[in-house]
């Protein structure tokens, strides 16, 4: 066991305790000051008798119930054999990326949408490139692809200039594919939501492109073969319906 990972035994630990459970006075005063300035997003118990989840976003530590200490890691239930935790930063990523408005997207729709992903791009990355080339595959298997502009070199770089191109363009998905086929791309620039993307990257924690976050929040940091991405999509969009 990791000093990061709390592995929590029989379910017998947990026995009468639901998330419906209320709150220490004393849990929500200590979680409301962890943050300067930032109130969590949620404090709610956990399976774990006298430990409760706090989520600010993303991010998730516990509070016991003395409101006097804190862990940080991850919290599995070795019976059902999940990680809470895992869980709870979906929800936030999920929550991240449903905040954004799909008209500030290129979007790639398939004739029958079975399931999407939203993924993270730069233009001059060459995984992102790797999985735009297997994009008619995603497509007839019913995957909507819906991408959002992240330069990895910052909005001073040329990549950010040529997102801003493909973004304003009057076909930004031929102006997409041209982009990622090396094709030069007519300078334009318009008001568009990269920087709202970027901001977004943040928050759902992206280090690299492509990033991939399915609709159930869970995120892919890297390129995935066409065939093994769509089941995952299609599992993902099940597991929300």
């Amino acid at each position: 066991m990791t000093s990061r990972t709390f592995l929590f035994i029989a379910l017998s630990f947990f026995a009468g305790i639901t998330l419906a459970q209320s709150v220490p006075q004393v849990v929500q005063d200590k979680a409301a000051a962890l943050i300067p300035d930032r109130l969590p997003d949620s404090v709610v118990a956990t399976p774990a008798a006298g430990l409760y989840e706090v989520t600010f976003g993303t991010q998730v530590v516990y509070l016991f119930e003395d409101g006097r200490h804190l862990l940080s890691g991850d919290l599995i239930d070795l019976d059902q054999g999940t990680n809470l935790t895992e869980d709870a930063r979906k929800s936030g990523r999920k929550s991240v990326i449903d905040g954004l408005d799909e008209a500030g997207m290129v979007v790639f729709s398939p004739s029958e949408t079975i399931s999407s992903i939203t993924v993270f791009t730069d233009t001059e990355c060459g995984y992102c490139v790797r999985l735009h080339d297997e994009i008619d595959q995603l497509l007839a298997a019913g995957v909507e692809v819906r991408y959002l502009g992240y330069p990895r070199a910052g909005v001073q770089s040329s990549s950010f200039d040529t997102l801003v191109s493909v973004w304003c363009s009057d076909d930004p998905q031929q102006a997409m594919t041209d982009a990622k086929s090396g094709k030069a791309v007519e300078s334009r620039s318009c008001k568009t939501d990269i920087a709202r993307h970027m901001e977004a990257a943040e928050g759902v924690g992206v280090r690299g492109t492509p990033t991939i976050v399915l609709q159930d929040g869970k995120t892919i940091p890297g390129y995935v073969p066409a065939g093994e991405l769509i089941p995952m999509a299609h599992a993902a969009a099940s597991a929300i319906n």
